[in-house]
């Protein structure tokens, strides 16, 4: 008997050190259980974060490429069109919205540069910079 009472002493020391061991955690400290949630949440929102960016740039790089299609659209219609094909004219193309720039023998010339931009799919909008040269 003797035993089985110096067990209980023993298991019920052992059992208020734990307790004790447990009452001193600060409520701050997250359990393991906590830590392994809140670095998965965290994962997930990086991932979310490198998800978006990366569908901006290939959203930035889809526009690019639209933008070079439209210039060369445009300067191919130029080139093809006798009134301008000679002309030294640029064209600048940003998020659908064509800027030309350079010169032109005549007011008509000008009118018919915006009206062959304005034709092409994906243009927005034509900044119209021409200047016509003098006679």
């Amino acid at each position: 008997m003797k035993n089985a009472s110096s067990l209980a002493v023993i298991a019920f020391a052992s059992s208020l050190a734990l307790l004790t061991a447990a009452c001193d955690r600060t409520p701050e400290e997250p359990t393991a259980g906590q830590a392994i949630d809140n670095a998965s949440q965290e994962a997930r929102n990086e991932a979310s974060e490198l998800g978006s960016t990366l569908e901006n740039k290939a959203e930035q790089a889809g526009q690019a490429i639209d933008d070079a299609s439209i210039t060369t659209a445009i300067k191919g219609k130029y080139l093809a069109d006798d009134t301008l094909k000679g002309l030294d004219i640029s064209v600048e193309t940003e998020q659908g919205v064509v800027k030309l720039t350079g010169s032109v023998q005549s007011d008509s010339a000008k009118e018919l540069a915006t009206q062959i931009a304005q034709g092409v799919e994906g243009v927005v909008n034509v900044d119209n910079q021409l200047t016509v040269q003098a006679q």
